[in-house]
C-alpha cells in the first residue's frame, strides 16, 4: 500500500533527524533562551505550508511573534498584455522582492539579540533569503529550516547566489528529498507526498520543547498556551499573554 510506504518513508526521515539534528536543535534551543533571559524576543517567518503551525498553538510559546509582510499588489493585466507584463515581472520579482524584504525588516520591531526562525522548504526565494540577511544586518540571530538536499539541488533568486542554509546562524536540515515529494507511484511522472510539513512540525515542536526546557534551567517561567477548548483556556491564555507582556518571557 502507498500509505504504508509513506508511513515508513516517513519514519526513515524523521529518524535521520533525530540523529543528526539534535546539536542544531539544542543550539537553537539555547539561542532562544539566552535572547529570553535578556529580554529578547522570539520572531517566525515562513510564507509556505506551515506558516500558522507555530502560531498560538495550545502548548506554544506566548512569546513567538509571527512575522507578515505582503511582497505584491494582486492584480491582472489585460489579456493581450499578459505576456508582456508576464517577462517584465520574471526580471524584476527578485530584485524588488529583496528591496521590500529589505525595507520590512527595517521598519519592524526586531532588535539585536532578537531570534528569528526562518522556514523554507528550498531556501532560494529572494524575499526568504533577504530577511534572513537583514534581519542578521540588525543584530539578530537567523535559525533555518530548511532542507539543505534540495536547496543545494537549485540555483537561488537572490542576488547575492546564496540560499537560506548559506546564511543563517544555525541551520536544521528537514532532512527531506530534491523536490519534497518522497514517493514514486506507477504510473504518475511526478512524486506524491511531501515530507517536509510532517519533518517541520517534527522539528519545531522539538525546538519549542528544548527552549522551554533551558528558560526553565535558567529561572525563567515562559507563558504557554492552553488549549482553548478546555473549560478554562480563554480566561488561562489572556491571563498567559497578560503575564508575557509584563515579563516579555
Amino acid at each position: 500500500m502507498s500509505a504504508e510506504r509513506w508511513f515508513a518513508r516517513c519514519d526513515e526521515i524523521l529518524e535521520h533527524i533525530r540523529s543528526t539534528q539534535l546539536p542544531a536543535i539544542g543550539r537553537a534551543a539555547e539561542l532562544i533562551a539566552e535572547a529570553a533571559e535578556s529580554g529578547g524576543g522570539l520572531h517566525f517567518y515562513d510564507t509556505g505550508h506551515c506558516s500558522r503551525e507555530a502560531i498560538h498553538r495550545a502548548g506554544g510559546l506566548c512569546m513567538l511573534n509571527h512575522l507578515q509582510f505582503s511582497l505584491s499588489l494582486e492584480s491582472r493585466p489585460a489579456p493581450k498584455r499578459a505576456e508582456q507584463v508576464g517577462e517584465r515581472q520574471l526580471a524584476h520579482r527578485g530584485e524588488e522582492d529583496e528591496k521590500l524584504a529589505a525595507l520590512a525588516v527595517e521598519r519592524s520591531a526586531l532588535a539585536p539579540g532578537d531570534v528569528l526562525l526562518v522556514s523554507s522548504v528550498s531556501g532560494r526565494a529572494a524575499s526568504v533569503v533577504e530577511v534572513a540577511r537583514a534581519a542578521q544586518r540588525r543584530g539578530l540571530h537567523v535559525v533555518a529550516i530548511t532542507n539543505t538536499t534540495y536547496s543545494r539541488a537549485v540555483e537561488s533568486r537572490h542576488s547575492s547566489a546564496e540560499r537560506l542554509f548559506e546564511v543563517a546562524d544555525v541551520v536544521i536540515d528537514n532532512c527531506g528529498v530534491v523536490g519534497d515529494a518522497v514517493l514514486n507511484v506507477e504510473g504518475l511522472d511526478t512524486g506524491v507526498a511531501p515530507s517536509s510539513g510532517v519533518a517541520f512540525c517534527y522539528i519545531i515542536w522539538a525546538v519549542i520543547s528544548e527552549a522551554v526546557s533551558q528558560m526553565l534551567a535558567r529561572g525563567l517561567k515562559p507563558h504557554v498556551y492552553r488549549s482553548i477548548n478546555l473549560p478554562d483556556g480563554e480566561e488561562f491564555n489572556s491571563s498567559a499573554e497578560a503575564a508575557y507582556r509584563d515579563t516579555g518571557v
